[in-house]
């Protein structure tokens, strides 16, 4: 239940921001490749070459349809660039962050992350390590969204492995403790709430005080744990007045446990003591 409460939240925050890098990326790609002329073009034509044999499926998927005998027709009317990208998964994106050239980087990265820190030195995103430590995260929100789409323990970290060496080194052991997962998801969390921010200040503002930040937080505290684990997520039998609740709000605190609340009718509700 714990793990169902911590998805809810996390993947509807990592929903939002998956919208704005998509939007951010479109725009991005499109005006470079129309030399300023528009926002929505069909950009992945232009770099088609470069993209991966998976990467071109999931466009051309898009664009076709099953014609008379089951073969493959090109949709009419054809997908427009907008609709093809709202269409894409999310795996598309650091693929495409990928074959950015990078003699373009210092255009293009700057357009899809304007407040990023590297855009204090633009050439940066011409440097393929430089460019690669500032998206590599984005590989984990992908990881952590499909682990919650597919309903899986997403607590469960596994090791952080350095494939760069022979044999690989772990860089992070997998998470083996209570301790441990609430480290790995604030470690987490600080790398998504850095990438929000690199692409919009309204959407890190509407986020960092939305209802589903304040519950991840309570989730992830000693507190939220506990009345997971102790089986107190759920309201107790019985009812409450306002006047009750007043009265004994302290000890409802400390109980650590949402109470029906009654009186009439359309005043009736749970209070939880977050």
């Amino acid at each position: 239940m714990w793990n169902g409460a911590v998805s809810v939240c996390l993947g509807t925050i990592i929903a939002y921001y998956e919208i704005a890098l998509r939007n951010r990326l479109h725009h991005a790609m499109s005006t470079f490749y129309s030399n300023g002329g528009s926002t929505s073009i069909h950009w992945y034509d232009r770099i088609w070459a470069q993209l991966k044999s998976e990467t071109q499926r999931s466009i051309d998927k898009i664009r076709t349809e099953r014609g008379p005998g089951g073969t493959v027709v090109v949709r009419n009317p054809a997908p427009s660039p907008d609709e093809v990208v709202s269409r894409l998964t999310f795996g598309f994106w650091p693929a495409i962050l990928a074959v950015i050239d990078r003699r373009y980087g210092s255009q293009i990265f700057p357009n899809v992350f304007p407040h990023h820190p590297l855009n204090a030195t633009p050439a940066a995103w011409n440097n393929r390590v430089s460019r690669k430590q500032a998206t590599e995260y984005i590989y984990e929100v992908n990881y952590i969204r499909n682990r919650i789409a597919h309903h899986e323990p997403i607590w469960k970290f596994p090791a952080v492995m350095n494939t760069s060496q022979s044999p690989p080194v772990v860089v992070i052991s997998e998470s083996l403790s209570k301790s441990d997962s609430i480290a790995r998801f604030r470690s987490f969390i600080a790398n998504l709430d850095a990438g929000i921010a690199s692409l919009s200040a309204d959407l890190t503002n509407d986020l960092s005080n939305s209802s589903w930040r304040n519950d991840l937080n309570f989730l992830l505290s000693d507190r939220g744990v506990s009345r997971y684990r102790s089986l107190r997520h759920v309201p107790a039998n019985g009812t409450l007045s306002p006047a009750d609740l007043r009265k004994n709000y302290s000890l409802v605190g400390k109980a650590n446990q949402p109470v029906r609340i009654g009186g009439r009718a359309q005043f009736g509700g749970i209070f939880i003591p977050n």
